[in-house]
């Protein structure tokens, strides 16, 4: 019953973000592969326009090993609020860095999430098998993010997103958090929009104008540019607006774990109920 219980309200806690952003709709420094270009970040054809950054808007970055060792220290001084950390590629390929990243983002208190930069033609249950392994999230911790940016010729549209969702659908079940979806703009409105309406995105968009997206899907992070300066890094970095304040990224994050109540103390006190002994006392 309790474990139904959590269930209920990880579902609420969700379905009211979900709720709180309906009015929305930021190649990506996230691949080992050649960078997307600029222009293959933006697009002028999606249907939502949006203006959700202020500058109070909470600031963050993503890195992975092309940043090499970073000092986490002088990151948190600059202001950054969240990072994501690269952790696999493929269904084979573990982030050399990210043990690192994910230890020191988490010592000096940045909010910290890990991401997974997917191979449609890759095996998906290998994809899910390596992320699993590589990954313990924590309370407090971002959601995981599936990074999809690429497709190969031989995969259709319709494979890949049938992959997709049995990525995410075995992350949330294994983490009990709703994973987060990465891409670049173009190729979220060729490929993605409309089929992820349950998901937030991740929109790399390198312009001063925010994420355009399908009117039934939310953006909630805007990557601006991936060739950021930020002190501790000594190389290009990608630079990331959150389109809310903290207590909304607090939502998104993984819960706090209920301890299910003894089976025993349940009963126990279930039997001193004044209508539980009554009825005893009437079957006796």
């Amino acid at each position: 019953m309790f474990s139904l219980l959590f269930m209920v309200i990880q579902k609420m806690a969700y379905s009211n973000l979900l709720l709180l952003l309906m009015f929305t709709g930021g190649s990506s420094g996230n691949s080992d592969n050649a960078k997307n270009t600029n222009a293959n970040a933006r697009s002028t054809g999606a249907t939502t326009k949006t203006t959700l950054i202020t500058s109070s808007s909470l600031k963050g970055i993503d890195v992975s090993k092309w940043q090499k060792e970073v000092d986490w220290d002088q990151v948190k001084g600059a202001d950054v609020s969240f990072a994501f950390v690269k952790a696999t590629q493929d269904d084979y390929r573990l982030d050399p860095y990210f043990g690192r990243n994910w230890e020191e983002t988490k010592r000096v208190g940045i909010k910290r999430g890990a991401y997974h930069f997917f191979i449609p033609a890759a095996p998906v249950q290998g994809q899910i098998d390596l992320f699993i392994s590589t990954v313990e999230l924590q309370a407090g911790d971002l959601p995981p993010v599936l990074d999809v940016e690429v497709i190969e010729k031989h995969t259709s549209g319709a494979e890949m997103r049938k992959n997709m969702h049995i990525w995410l659908e075995a992350i949330t079940k294994h983490y009990g958090v709703k994973p987060i979806i990465y891409t670049n703009q173009n190729f979220y409105r060729r490929w993605l929009q409309g089929h992820f309406k349950d998901y937030h995105f991740w929109i790399a968009r390198y312009n001063t104008i925010e994420p355009e997206i399908n009117q039934e899907d939310k953006w909630l992070f805007w990557q601006y540019t991936d060739t950021g300066k930020m002190p501790g890094v000594n190389a290009a970095i990608d630079l990331n607006f959150f389109a809310g304040d903290m207590n909304t990224l607090n939502l998104m994050c993984v819960p706090e774990r209920l301890t299910p109540y003894p089976e025993k103390v349940i009963i126990a006190e279930l039997e001193q109920l004044p209508a539980v002994k009554l009825l005893a006392n009437n079957i006796d």
